[in-house]
């Protein structure tokens, strides 16, 4: 064994110096307290403000390296938690999804749609919606510079949204599929009214103004819109959804024998009254939701401020949605209370398309007729008119010049009295 350092005794505890009980003991201080030992001095513990001195250096550095921030990132999100991984963080992202669901089991025939217009229509505005989210969320910036930056003005998010409720209320009825039209429709609604509709800046402010639809002439037509979407949801048609069979051979017999035809059953049924007829509603004929799509945009159109620019053609839009409606009624129509009460609420907007087109005639009649433009400017015309100043008994206005523009006036000095000219005095009687 080697021989101790010399002026240390005693054995190995004595050298160690008493710790209280009430402080940690941490790794560093033993290895500290070792190596003093090995090197044959005493052995002095840290004071524990020095201690959590060396802690809290260390601790600041280690956040500073964990929260280094070369600007790559957003900010901190501390919205709701259920769109913290949403893309965006947007709640009409969530809602596209519902509806992307609700699409999808459309495909299958046990599950009602919105049709193929309405399909194609709720894509296309989706794709735009999430393309405008992630625009202004500043996500996905390569892909959303590839569209126009006219398809991101707050006018399609609201017109997608007008379209989601018109489709909402197609789908109205009891089913799974509704829900789900139901639950993504509000969000989506929910969402874009709170962004680009509402408010002293929206485009319901802007544009609209439903004040102008309670008035006398067009509340005839808001009557009439709202009939012929009610009475989308009455019975329209029957069908028979019995399958033909046809008949099948009769042996040979006498002649006496007669065979009546009859329609047989592919299977043993139970024929009951109604059985294996389905009524089919408005909404089950094609070319529904595009006409419900119409009478709605007429609304619309009818609910313009009056300081809003429209085109030319928009006076001709009542009676086209008229003649559109009255066309699809007469190719579906029945002896049915659906498609009669449909035709009277399209008389109604036909009174109003009517109107319109009444007006817009008496303006084209009652425009001022342009007067003759000689090409001359106003500054011109002026300046060819003569001075007042410079104006003889003469040239006034009205006055009939009696004397040449060549002939001299004569002077009054070389006059004689013959060539004075009398006076007419007034014959007395």
């Amino acid at each position: 064994m080697p021989e101790p350092p010399p002026g240390v005794t005693g054995s190995r505890p004595t050298l160690r110096a008493r710790r209280s009980m009430e402080e940690p003991s941490y790794a560093a201080d033993i290895i500290d307290e070792a190596e003093a030992h090995r090197q044959g001095v005493d052995y002095v513990p840290p004071a524990p403000a020095a201690k959590s001195k060396s802690k809290v250096i260390a601790t600041a550095t280690a956040d500073t390296a964990e929260d280094t921030d070369p600007g790559q990132t957003g900010p901190k999100y501390d919205g709701p938690r259920w769109l913290a991984s949403v893309p965006a963080h947007s709640q009409s992202v969530v809602g596209l999804a519902v509806l992307a669901f609700a699409l999808a089991l459309s495909i299958l025939p046990a599950f009602d749609g919105v049709g193929v217009v309405g399909t194609l229509l709720a894509l296309v505005g989706g794709v735009l919606l999430v393309a405008r989210e992630l625009r202004l969320a500043g996500e996905a910036s390569s892909v959303t510079k590839l569209l126009p930056a006219v398809l991101y003005r707050p006018e399609v998010p609201a017109a997608y949204a007008a379209l989601l409720t018109a489709l909402a209320v197609r789908m109205l009825g009891l089913g799974f599929t509704p829900v789900l039209w139901l639950l993504g429709a509000g969000l989506v609604v929910h969402d874009q009214y709170r962004k680009v509709i509402a408010g002293p800046e929206g485009v319901l402010a802007r544009y609209f103004d439903g004040r102008q639809l309670l008035v006398v002439p067009e509340v005839v037509a808001l009557g009439g819109v709202a009939l012929c979407v009610l009475t989308l949801f009455a019975p329209w048609a029957t069908v028979s959804t019995m399958p033909e069979v046809a008949n099948a051979p009769v042996p040979a017999g006498p002649p006496e024998l007669h065979v009546i035809p009859s329609q047989r059953a592919a299977d043993d049924v139970l024929y009951t009254a109604g059985a294996g007829i389905t009524t089919l509603s408005g909404w089950d004929l094609s070319g529904a939701v595009v006409v419900e799509l119409l009478l709605l945009s007429l609304l619309g159109l009818l609910a313009l401020r009056p300081e809003v620019s429209r085109p030319a053609w928009t006076r001709f839009a009542p009676a086209g949605v008229v003649g559109v409606g009255l066309l699809w009624a007469l190719l579906h129509i029945r002896i049915s209370p659906g498609p009669i009460i449909f035709v009277i609420g399209l008389g109604a907007v036909g009174v109003q398309a009517f109107r319109q087109l009444r007006e817009a005639q008496l303006q084209a009649y009652a425009a001022p007729v342009p007067a003759y433009d000689d090409g001359m400017d106003e500054t011109e015309r002026l300046d060819d008119e003569p001075d007042p100043d410079d104006m003889g008994p003469d040239d006034e206005p009205g006055a009939y010049a009696t004397r040449p523009d060549d002939e001299p006036e004569p002077d009054p000095d070389d006059m004689g009295p013959d060539d004075e000219m009398e006076d007419v005095k007034p014959r007395r009687r």
